[in-house]
C-alpha cells in the first residue's frame, strides 16, 4: 500500500505558486477592464441624462409665448450667453440667472416674465436648474439668430433655439462628459 503512495504523483509547491501567480495576473488586467467599462457606462449614463434634460427645456420652450420670447429675444433686456466679436455676433438666451432675481420687477429681463404662463417662474427654474441623482445641473437657452430665415421662408414662425446642459460642479458627471447640446424651434402659436 505504501508503493502505492509513492508511485502517485502530484503537483509541487512551484508549480502550485506559478499557476497562482498567472491566474492573478489574469484578474487583476480583468479587473482593469472591468473598471474602465464601470467609468464608461456611468459617463453614458450622464450623457444621456443631461440629453434628456436638454430635450426637457426644449420642449418647454415651445410651449411658452412665441411672440413674447421673440421680442424677448430681439431686445436689449435679453441676456448675453456669449459676447460677440468682430466676426461673430453677439449671441443672447436665458440662463438660471435671467429670472433669478425678479420678484415683482417690470424691468430689464423681468419685463419678459409674462412669457411663461401667468408670469410663474418657479417652473421654468426647475427646467433651468435639475437636480438628478444628487448631481445639479445648469441649462442654458440659446436663441441662434444664425440660424433664422427670412420671413418669406417662413423664418417668421420659427425661433430656433439650443439647450445647452453642463453640471454645476466641474467633472461631476464623469470624465469626458462636459456639455450636451440640443437643438430645435419654438413654433409660431399659428402653426401649433
Amino acid at each position: 500500500m505504501l508503493e502505492r503512495f509513492k508511485k502517485e504523483e502530484g503537483f509541487t509547491l512551484i508549480e502550485v505558486l506559478a499557476a497562482m501567480l498567472i491566474v492573478s495576473i489574469v484578474a487583476l488586467a480583468f479587473t482593469a477592464y472591468f473598471s474602465n467599462a464601470l467609468t464608461f457606462a456611468k459617463s453614458n449614463q450622464n450623457q444621456t441624462i443631461m440629453s434628456n434634460l436638454a430635450r426637457n427645456a426644449l420642449v418647454y420652450m415651445q410651449k411658452q409665448d412665441f411672440v413674447r420670447l421673440k421680442e424677448y429675444f430681439g431686445s436689449g433686456s435679453a441676456t448675453v450667453v456669449k459676447a460677440g466679436n468682430g466676426l461673430n455676433a453677439q449671441r443672447v438666451g436665458i440662463t438660471p440667472e435671467t429670472f433669478g432675481t425678479c420678484t415683482n420687477a417690470t424691468t430689464g429681463a423681468c419685463a419678459f416674465r409674462n412669457m411663461f404662463e401667468n408670469g410663474n417662474l418657479q417652473p421654468v427654474m426647475a427646467v433651468l436648474q435639475p437636480t438628478v441623482n444628487g448631481i445639479q445641473y445648469r441649462v442654458v437657452i440659446e436663441y441662434q439668430q444664425s440660424l433664422n430665415r427670412s420671413g418669406d421662408t417662413g423664418g417668421d414662425l420659427l425661433l430656433p433655439i439650443s439647450a445647452t446642459v453642463t453640471t454645476v460642479s466641474a467633472g461631476a458627471a464623469g470624465p469626458g462628459v462636459d456639455g450636451v447640446t440640443v437643438e430645435g424651434y419654438v413654433n409660431a402659436q399659428s402653426i401649433r
